[in-house]
């Protein structure tokens, strides 16, 4: 909810002392790097403000790995150790007491046990769980999750040949991201004209996507890969080496993402496509 972001910023600022918990839900989500930005520049700005030791935070991740492309783990780990950041994996947040000021999490051993743990807080980040809209996760036209089930592939749905999906709502293995919905609007420009004239070459999409992990104000490390946890990265190393940090990356962010967005991907423009003719 874009409505609540100036509300957000006013409690990391307002925070001087005391607990901030942030949570990230189980898969898929989008942009499962999202709840980490959120943690990182707001220790970025309590460090800032020469608050950060009075503050106690915990990362409440409801998965097993702090990111789910191990290649770039160990850049987020040197800002999680900077900022001491207390890393809880298999903890899924499932209740908020407001009043009070306490979340309840539902925590799962290495066995597979589930009991719940109920922590305090003066600060919580919340990212809700997240799902298809019922006209999609209720019809004919979703898989056993409730995703639209297309081929991940040439984005054609599996029962339905006319049907294609593109974007958060497909139940395809990629990173839910712009950058993933980016890449696959031509491809499924292409197969559908393709499918309508009944002749043409189909193009693939490899589950390209990008997630720019701001770990400060100022750097970033910009993670992109596909199915697989295959890294793809759109620039040579020489320029941005996607597996550290860099000041580079946070200037494509900030300054020519939103071109690309507002004045080419919007406009149907687009010279980046990752697509093959053959899966």
């Amino acid at each position: 909810r874009f409505d609540l972001a100036p509300y957000t910023w006013e409690l990391v600022k307002d925070l001087r002392q005391g607990t901030a918990l942030f949570t990230r839900p189980p898969l898929p989500i989008k942009c499962a790097g999202a709840p980490q930005k959120a943690m990182y520049l707001s220790c970025s700005h309590w460090q800032k403000q020469s608050v950060l030791t009075n503050i106690n935070i915990a990362f409440h991740n409801a998965g097993g790995a702090l990111f789910g492309v191990s290649d770039y783990v160990p850049a987020l780990m040197e800002y999680i150790n900077q900022y001491g950041v207390n890393l809880r994996f298999n903890q899924n947040l499932v209740a908020v007491d407001g009043p009070t000021k306490t979340a309840t999490f539902e925590v799962t051993d290495g066995e597979g046990n589930m009991t719940l743990e109920v922590h305090k807080f003066d600060m919580l980040h919340v990212c809700p769980p997240q799902a298809a809209p019922e006209f999609v996760s209720k019809s004919v036209l979703a898989n056993e999750s409730g995703w639209l089930d297309v081929n991940e592939h040439d984005l054609q749905h599996s029962k339905f040949s006319n049907i294609f999906g593109i974007g958060d709502v497909i139940g395809a293995a990629n990173a839910k991201t712009a950058a993933a919905i980016r890449t696959q609007a031509p491809i499924l420009a292409n197969n559908l004209i393709a499918a309508m004239r009944q002749h043409g070459e189909k193009r693939y999409y490899n589950g390209y996507g990008s997630c720019p992990l701001t770990v400060e104000h100022g750097k970033i490390v910009l993670a992109e890969f596909g199915y697989g946890g295959k890294i793809i990265p759109t620039f040579p190393t020489w320029l941005i080496n996607g597996l550290q940090p860099g000041r580079l990356a946070w200037m494509l962010k900030k300054n020519i993402l939103p071109k690309i967005y507002w004045d080419a991907m919007l406009k149907g423009k687009e010279w980046l496509t990752r697509s093959s003719k053959e899966i």
